[in-house]
């Protein structure tokens, strides 16, 4: 096969010139970044369909949060008039279904509830605003803080198609507009939209940033390792071929990176560079003084396919796990990684038959880190029972460590402290108080509608629990539009009223005639369901779901006997995410490992020796739950990925070091003799591409979001764990379990 692909290595070259060509569209449009939700989810999975179901149903459920404040007092003509012209500017732009604040807010005007007035025209005085409202307390709590320094304005945003690409957009035109009519720094933006596009750009800018210098890190201490124009052309072309084909095709189906699909480049440079070097290392082995020509470059890659073959085949099996994912998104992932993964292979061979012969060996780097293995490994087995001890208690610390790793996400501590995100969500927090909207859907039960007074108690009665909440803040539901209309009508006892039916039906006439747009935010007239929105705090997803299943204890408590109270909006979702996440990483993980070890045990012919090849694999993923358990970083969707990458870097070292041994073990030298070779043949490509990865990952660390720090911090250590596993753990096994 070796000798075939020499002999047509320009038609492989032509063919692969055209196929570029071919995926270059595909390559522009997989690039694009893409993090809509049907991205993450099956088509029909429950919770997608309920969050579609309750958009059908009120529209959008993102909302904007800008806090307007002033440190004396919104009380005058000149912040009344901002608040109009800021509110009239949000309504015009296209992007906003409606604004609901105190500049927007319809009053009756004196001569009647069917003639209303703005409740800041342009005749208004402070003092009417501050008398009126003072008889409106429902009205009072949605539209100005107690102290009257800051005001609130919602901002709907309407939906469409490709909301998700433009959120990032759009936002930054409301906080243009809000600049432009608000002095600085006394206007703030929030809400989960606010929140997540800023860790969507940011990640965005931080990943491509320092992935970027981790490579370029990565081949200048190839270079500076082998001083070869060649070997580096060689690594270069099988790292950038498989990621630019995959990412071709990976767009031509039709689909656009996301936070987990970045993460293919990181597979296929880990999977190409490991690879490059076991081919180049076998052939610094082959060559011999003055050699030229492609005499040892063919024998290197004969040598090498059928390990290279089996790397390919464990690796890729481990990724193909994630299809058990209930998420479209890891399904996706776990396709091209493999995709990826297999193409490097391809070029592996295809560029080591074109390009390798015109390089010159370079044992020099081989040489040097093989004398030195031979001689560490002398000093592991004098120091045997050390090593052995200190490995033990790795693993100990590791599994203790993994005890106390939990799955959570808090997407906020993510961002720097300095990010404008950060300092408008503390800044609106501080002086509004919880402001992140908590949705709850209420369906009255046979024989009681959302205006039964029996309903309207029991949604405020509900409020005024939810309000002692710790994380919550104001409450507003479908029954806050009868409580401010009874109070409109009757001062501000009115809202005691909710029990007579006769006012209830009076008031319920008038929100439907003069405010059926507001009415519609909260009732959902065809299915009679009705909405409630508790302001919450930023939370973790765990402090979130515990807050949420709390809410729903209050509701079973106060709106049970009367109604039906489920969570919906984008927060349970949310959650849901992070479950999904985590607990299909797990169980792929597992399946992986089940997969690598027949893989294993199918390529040596030898369970017990399959079996030990599992231990080191398993150490550097110890180590890391370990780290990740005492360091308290949560297991996420920006972590829990890891490990998957750190199996794959392992396993191809485990299999070519295996081989190597069996080869010579074949070749009838005894276990001490043949784990000497091995480590003098395989070891110098393990350590320099684990310093050289390590290198290029730990260039990560320097980013400011928490997010690629962790990354760079994590997979680094993991490297790290590898190498020792590799190095220190797998020989120290053989020497235990195969003896002279």
């Amino acid at each position: 096969m070796i000798s075939s692909l020499y002999k047509w290595r320009f038609l492989f070259l032509a063919a692969l010139a055209a196929a570029c060509v071919a995926l270059w569209p595909g390559v522009q449009a997989g690039v694009q970044v893409d993090n809509r939700l049907s991205a993450w989810f099956l088509e029909g999975d429950p919770a997608l369909v309920a969050y579609h179901t309750f958009q059908q149903r009120f529209g959008n459920d993102e909302v904007v949060i800008i806090g307007v404040h002033d440190p004396a007092t919104l009380l005058t003509s000149r912040n009344f008039r901002r608040l109009r012209q800021l509110s009239q500017a949000l309504e015009h732009h296209p992007d906003v279904a409606a604004v609901l604040g105190a500049g927007t807010t319809s009053v009756p005007a004196p001569d009647g509830l069917h003639s209303a007035r703005q409740l800041l025209d342009s005749t208004t005085t402070p003092a009417a605003v501050q008398r009126y409202l003072a008889r409106q307390p429902t009205l009072r709590a949605q539209l100005f803080s107690p102290d009257y320094r800051t005001a609130r304005l919602l901002v709907v945003l309407r939906s469409s198609p490709d909301f998700d690409d433009r959120r990032g957009e759009i936002l930054g035109q409301l906080r243009t507009l809000t600049e432009a009519h608000v002095p600085k720094g006394r206007a703030w933006l929030g809400g989960v939209g606010v929140v997540y596009a800023g860790l969507n750009a940011l990640s965005q800018q931080d990943f491509g940033l320092f992935l970027g210098l981790g490579y370029v890190l990565m081949f200048v201490v190839f270079w500076l390792l082998y001083r070869n124009l060649w070997l580096l052309l060689y690594t270069l072309g099988i790292v950038g071929l498989a990621t630019y084909i995959t990412l071709g095709l990976y767009g031509l189906l039709g689909y656009r990176l996301n936070l987990m699909t970045v993460l293919l480049p990181v597979i296929i440079i880990l999977l190409g560079l490991m690879d490059a070097l076991h081919v180049v290392n076998e052939r610094n082995h082959l060559a011999g003084p003055g050699s030229t020509g492609p005499t040892d470059t063919l024998q290197a890659l004969r040598n090498l396919a059928r390990p290279c073959l089996a790397t390919m085949l464990t690796t890729v099996a481990g990724f193909l796990a994630l299809l058990s994912s209930p998420m479209a998104i890891l399904r996706v992932f776990g396709v091209f990684a493999a995709l990826g993964i297999a193409l490097c292979l391809v070029f592996t061979f295809g560029l080591g038959v074109l390009l390798l012969p015109h390089a010159a060996p370079s044992p020099r780097a081989t040489h040097t880190t093989s004398t030195r293995l031979v001689a560490f490994y002398g000093f592991v087995l004098r120091h045997r029972r050390l090593a052995t001890v200190v490995s033990v208690v790795l693993v100990g610390l590791g599994l203790w460590g993994a005890t106390r790793l939990r799955a959570d996400t808090y997407t906020l501590g993510y961002l720097p402290t300095d990010n404008i995100v950060v300092r408008d969500h503390q800044a609106l927090e501080a002086a509004w108080g919880p402001y992140l909207p908590l949705e709850l859907l209420v369906e009255p039960r046979p024989g009681y509608s959302l205006s039964s007074p029996a309903v309207l108690r029991a949604a405020a009665a509900f409020s005024d629990s939810a309000r002692t909440l710790h994380s919550a803040g104001e409450v507003f539901g479908f029954h806050s539009l009868y409580q401010a209309g009874l109070e409109t009508r009757y001062g501000p006892r009115g809202g005691q009223l909710l029990g007579q039916s006769g006012a209830v039906k009076d008031i319920a006439s008038r929100l439907q005639n003069d405010y059926p747009q507001l009415l519609g935010q909260f009732e959902h007239k065809p299915s009679g369901t009705g909405r409630i929105t508790v302001s919450g705090r930023m939370l973790s997803a765990r402090q979130l779901t515990a807050t949420t299943d709390t809410l729903l204890r209050m509701a079973r408590h106060t709106l049970g006997p009367v109604a039906n109270v489920r969570p919906a909006g984008y927060q349970p979702l949310y959650a849901r995410i992070t479950d999904y996440v985590t607990t299909s990483q797990t169980n792929s993980l597992l399946l992986s490992f089940v997969l690598v070890l027949g893989l294993v045990w199918t390529f040596v012919g030898n369970f017990r020796l399959a079996l030990l090849a599992l231990i080191p694999n398993v150490f550097p993923v110890v180590v890391l739950l370990g780290v990740m358990g005492w360091a308290g970083i949560a297991l996420d969707t920006a972590t829990a990925s890891i490990a998957a990458i750190v199996l794959s870097f392992c396993t191809d070292d485990t299999v070519h070091f295996i081989h190597a041994y069996r080869e010579q073990r074949r070749a009838g030298l005894g276990p001490y003799a043949a784990r000497h070779v091995t480590i003098a043949h395989v070891g110098p490509t393990i350590v320099l591409t684990s310093a050289v990865l390590f290198g290029g990952y730990a260039v990560m660390m320097l980013a400011s979001l928490q997010t690629v720090f962790l990354f760079g911090l994590l997979t680094s250590l993991s490297i790290a764990a590898a190498l020792y596993g590799e190095v220190i753990i797998f020989p120290l096994l053989l020497e235990r379990f195969d003896r002279e």
